[in-house]
């Protein structure tokens, strides 16, 4: 059985840092998701985070602290092995989570729209 560890998927600790700051806007937010959406944009994928107020059986979990878990769908970790998520401020002063997948096969423009080999 694969277990998901942080060396599967590395999350920088800048990246931390600010999903554990998110995480105190929900006080009722028990962890972040990072999910694969299908059939969206113009790559035929997006990521997807968003605060969870329970745990389900469909996710593994990467615990990367004491106060910050990841919780991914079983069904998109293999997608997301070798992932970097890191937080990224660019030279305009805008800052956003940027992940670095090497499963990709395309990414559009924008960057905010993947494709993967079995789409």
């Amino acid at each position: 059985m694969f277990e998901l560890t942080k060396d599967a998927i590395k999350v920088t600790e800048s990246a931390v840092n600010h999903l554990k700051n998110c995480m105190s806007l929900d006080d009722k937010a028990i962890g972040i998701r990072l999910r694969i959406v299908d059939g969206r944009g113009c790559g035929g994928s997006e990521y997807d985070m968003d605060f969870i107020k329970e745990e389900s059986k469909n996710d593994d979990i990467l615990e990367l602290s004491r106060d910050l878990k990841l919780y991914i769908p079983k069904k998109d970790v293999l997608k997301l092995f070798g992932t970097i998520i890191d937080y990224k401020t660019d030279k305009l002063g805008n800052s956003r989570i940027h992940i670095q997948n090497p499963n990709e096969t395309g990414q559009c423009g924008c960057g905010m729209s993947v494709s993967f080999e079995d789409e």
